[in-house]
C-alpha cells in the first residue's frame, strides 16, 4: 500500500475592501485589493486542510503591499463590509511607484514638486 500526499502552495483573492489609511502616500478610504496566501496538505491530491494563511492589501495609489494582522485577515475574509484598520498592516513592499500625496498623481522618483498641482513632495 502506498499514500501520495504533498503540500502545495495557493492564493486566493478576497476581492477589494476598503482602507481607512495607507501610510506610504497619505491616502484614506481608497478601495484595496486583498489576497490571501496559504498552503495545503493534499492526500492523494485532494486538498485535506489549509495552513500558514498569510492577508495581503495592495495600495492602489502607488502599489506598496502590506502584510495584515491574522486576526484582521480572518475578519476581513468573514465579513466584506469590514474596513481594513491601519494599524493592523505592517508593510512587505514599499511603494513601486511614487504619486503626490494631495491630488495623487504620478509623478517622476526625483521630482521636488507635483507637476499637476504644485504640492512640495518630501
Amino acid at each position: 500500500m502506498f499514500f501520495i500526499v504533498g503540500i502545495a502552495s495557493g492564493a486566493h483573492d478576497l476581492g477589494l475592501r476598503r482602507c481607512g489609511y495607507f501610510p506610504c502616500c497619505s491616502g484614506g478610504g481608497a478601495m484595496a485589493a486583498v489576497t490571501c496566501t496559504f498552503q495545503q496538505f493534499t492526500l492523494f491530491f485532494i486538498p485535506l486542510f489549509r495552513f500558514g494563511k498569510r492577508y495581503f492589501v495592495t495600495c492602489p495609489s502607488c502599489g506598496a503591499v502590506y502584510e495584515l494582522a491574522k486576526d484582521e485577515g480572518r475578519k476581513i475574509e468573514k465579513d466584506p463590509m469590514t474596513e481594513i484598520n491601519p494599524d493592523k498592516m505592517y508593510v512587505v513592499q514599499g511603494a513601486s511607484r511614487k504619486t503626490c500625496p494631495s491630488c495623487g498623481c504620478a509623478v517622476d522618483p526625483n521630482s521636488r514638486y507635483c507637476p499637476n498641482c504644485g504640492t512640495r513632495l518630501m
